[in-house]
């Protein structure tokens, strides 16, 4: 795990930060990650013990599109 991420800011597939505002400071507003779509599919690559409990990065969210296409 990367230095200074705390475990809800660390995106659960490439364990970098995934710059979810929702897991740092609520006051920020919304964050990018709320009016993304992200496919159903890719919570299958995420493990199970830790679906649902942080966001998945911007980045793997892109990969993963790209290789929908």
């Amino acid at each position: 795990m990367a230095l200074g991420i705390n475990e809800t800011e660390r995106c659960p597939l490439c364990n970098s930060s995934n710059n979810c505002c929702n897991s740092q400071d609520k006051s920020l507003g919304i964050c990018w990650c709320s009016e993304e779509d992200f496919p159903k599919e890719i919570f299958d690559l995420v493990p199970p013990d830790e679906l649902r409990k942080t966001c998945i990065c911007k980045n793997c969210l892109e990969q993963f599109r790209m290789k929908e296409k």
